[in-house]
């Protein structure tokens, strides 16, 4: 075996305010600012640093839709930037990425527009011409995505929420600074460390062993750790330290030669945020439980019950006071977190849900193969059982 990180990304990390002062020496040609309209303090500060003088578009932290990346295209192009500073969450800086690449060559539009209806995920071709693509410089607000060094991206269209991958989505360069993290809600940094810690899970438990198994275990141990921390003090060093966490997911060696589709119930969790409207992590709260319940029964298609056992015990031994049964478990760890799911999860919401999850990833597809709706549907039915919706038949 031949294992080859392939990093593109140059991570920085900054204590908190340094990145107004730093950021210039990191910026190529003319720079324009995109920027989460909620974070005006940070943007100013950014603005009487480095960037005085560049061009700023402010948006709002909403998904990705088109008409998103055609706004930020038109400021890419009408200011000329080379170098494009993106502040923000997810959304932001998933606007800023797909923009970037969509205004370097055309023709990923077009090839977007005409592959849409096909799947879920997008794998774009790659670029033409990559040097007209413009530098791009991402700085989270939030904890989680790790958007500012993945390789995929979100994108709202006509026919439903897609995964948009290419190389050429990490940005050139992640910067986390501790002071743009301070004004997210407590909440939203647990389920943010939630997510980080999901994705390398979900991922292990839908893969086969790997050296790199106790990589996955230490990075998890080390999240779980963390939120107990967090659910004593508040810190600006802990903070720091859950985005970089969240980082790790994507640039360390945890997820290295895994299977890419692994983790499962992000696939169905984001046709069920989609439907519902509901942030990702809330879908996420509702069937995790319900999926790691399956796979403990020996659910095969969702993933592996010897390794996610395995996996969780890494979890209660580093907090011994949660259930060691899984499913249960992560239940339990959320409500230490003060995550929660949906409060109800309707009829038509569990048909539009499922209905969309077999079209998007089922089927031949490998994301969700081996899983058809009746699957889906029980565990749908599960997330909803305190709201007395009837378990399927069968």
């Amino acid at each position: 075996m031949i294992a080859d990180h392939g990093l593109r990304t140059r991570c920085v990390i900054a204590d908190d305010g340094t990145a107004p002062k730093y950021v210039g020496g990191l910026t190529r040609g003319r720079t324009g600012l995109v920027v989460d309209r909620d974070l005006k303090v940070h943007r100013d500060k950014l603005l009487e640093g480095d960037l005085k003088g560049s061009a700023v578009l402010e948006l709002t932290a909403e998904p990705v839709t088109v008409e998103t990346l055609r706004t930020v295209g038109r400021f890419i192009r009408e200011n000329g930037l080379q170098t494009v500073v993106g502040l923000g969450g997810g959304s932001v800086l998933d606007a800023v990425k797909l923009a970037a690449i969509f205004t370097a060559d055309p023709a990923l539009t077009i090839f977007a527009e005409r592959h849409a209806k096909r799947s879920g995920l997008l794998v774009l071709p790659p670029i033409t011409n990559p040097n007209d693509r413009p530098k791009t410089i991402l700085m989270p607000s939030t904890v989680g995505t790790g958007a500012e060094v993945s390789a995929v991206a979100c994108l709202d269209t006509a026919v439903g929420r897609r995964l948009i991958a290419s190389r050429n989505l990490a940005g050139d360069v992640a910067m986390l600074d501790a002071g743009h993290l301070a004004t997210l809600p407590k909440y939203l940094v647990f389920e943010g460390l939630l997510e980080a810690l999901l994705r390398v899970a979900g991922t292990m438990v839908g893969s086969q062993h790997s050296i790199f198994d106790d990589d996955g275990h230490v990075l998890i141990q080390r999240m779980v750790r963390l939120g107990e921390r967090l659910t004593l003090y508040d810190t600006a060093e802990l903070r720091l330290t859950a985005a970089r966490l969240s980082m790790e997911t994507h640039t360390g060696w945890a997820l290295m030669g895994r299977n890419p589709y692994g983790a499962r119930h992000w696939y169905l969790a984001n046709e069920l945020a989609y439907v519902t409207g509901a942030r990702k992590m809330t879908a996420t709260a509702s069937v995790i439980g319900p999926i790691w319940d399956e796979i403990t029964n020996g659910a095969a298609a969702w993933g592996d019950r010897r390794r996610l056992q395995q996996l969780w015990s890494v979890v209660t031994e580093a907090v011994p006071e949660l259930d060691p049964d899984p499913a249960p478990g992560i239940n339990h760890l959320m409500r230490r977190w003060g995550i929660a799911g949906l409060e109800n999860i309707g009829g038509e919401t569990l048909h539009l849900t499922t209905e969309a999850a077999i079209r998007n990833w089922g089927g031949s597809l490998p994301m969700l193969r081996g899983i058809d709706a009746a699957q889906i549907q029980y565990v749908l039915h599960s997330a909803a059982r305190t709201h007395s919706l009837v378990r399927p038949t069968g």
